[in-house]
């Protein structure tokens, strides 16, 4: 028993006390560290030649399909792509608030 009236002491006090602050400078830290990151202007340009490179690519391979199924396709693909999109950054704010 002499260990629970131990605790029980501690316990109290730990209650009784302020809680504990952190400084505004602490804060700020950590909002810098998890900021999002944003893109370098390097990367930027590698993202802009990818587009354009696999742009240049659909083309190329769909030169010999139909306007009709070209069409088909991007009717339903786009809605698809932005609905996994959009799945996909609910995930990550979802990790993120974990």
């Amino acid at each position: 028993m002499h260990d629970d009236d131990a605790m029980d002491r501690f316990l109290r006090a730990a209650m009784a006390a302020d809680a504990p602050q952190l400084s505004p400078a602490f804060d700020a830290r950590v909002m810098r560290r998890v900021r999002p990151r944003r893109l370098t202007p390097a990367g930027r340009v590698v993202i802009a030649l990818y587009v354009v490179v696999a742009a240049a690519a659909t083309v190329w391979l769909m030169r010999d399909l139909p306007t009709g199924s070209i069409l088909a396709a991007a009717v339903i693909g786009v809605p698809i792509a932005a609905g996994a999109g959009a799945y996909g950054r609910r995930l990550a704010a979802g990790r993120r608030a974990d």
